[in-house]
């Protein structure tokens, strides 16, 4: 980091230098100094919203009215629906309960802790006020960027970086790990994020990776 010294005269006459406050460069230092993340107002604590909402907001609406408003990607808390190894995006088995739906998966679900997060989503964006731009948090802490409130999610389980057009996920060396499309993680490593693409963190947290144009989709298809 560069410090810039300013001249300045004293009152005797005699030149003095001062040392100016360091001032980050975006070209040097990427996603420090940059417009205030995008949020949105409607999130609860943990960071999610009811699908429901969005559907609401996608009614009689363009998708580039939409993106105006929802400019980053989301994550759909999904059930598995008994898909092999967990992951619902290989058979087209994922969904996104509705309350009744919701009522009767639990004879199935190992934990009631994941019930609240069905049938709603995160958006993929910073929560204000949060340490390290460039980096978004999920875990089970509620200091994350996004909170998943499950006992088999690590309080930080991982986190997400933007790559160019696209989004990565790493696992922060979770202790019941993460897997994607099925495929089992090695902490530290990057993978990048496919439309559509379900990631599991913990035993039972699946989230689908959805860009603004799927959710859009999605959304108006009902």
């Amino acid at each position: 980091m560069k410090l810039a010294r300013r001249a300045e005269s004293s009152s005797h006459g005699i030149l003095m230098t001062s040392i100016e406050k360091p001032t980050l460069i975006s070209s040097e230092y990427p996603n420090v100094m940059s417009t205030p993340p995008w949020s949105c107002p409607e999130a609860d604590e943990h960071g999610f919203i009811p699908f429901k909402l969005i559907q609401e907001r996608a009614a009689g609406r363009t998708l580039e009215q939409f993106l105006e408003d929802f400019p980053v990607p989301a994550l759909l808390a999904v059930y598995a629906g008994g898909a092999a190894d967990g992951d619902p995006s290989a058979t087209g088995e994922a969904f996104d309960p509705n309350e009744s739906g919701v009522q009767l998966l639990t004879v199935s679900i190992k934990s009631t802790a994941i019930l609240r997060y069905l049938g709603r989503l995160a958006f993929v964006t910073k929560r204000p006020g949060n340490p390290f731009a460039h980096l978004i948090s999920v875990g089970r802490s509620a200091t994350n960027d996004i909170t998943v409130a499950v006992d088999s999610v690590s309080k930080v389980h991982g986190y997400f970086v933007r790559e160019g057009d696209g989004w990565s996920f790493t696992d922060h060396d979770s202790t019941n790990g993460s897997t994607l499309a099925g495929r089992e993680l090695t902490p530290g490593d990057k993978y990048p994020l496919h439309d559509g693409t379900v990631l599991k963190i913990g035993l039972e947290a699946m989230l689908q990776y959805l860009s603004p144009e799927s959710l859009y989709r999605k959304a108006v298809r009902g």
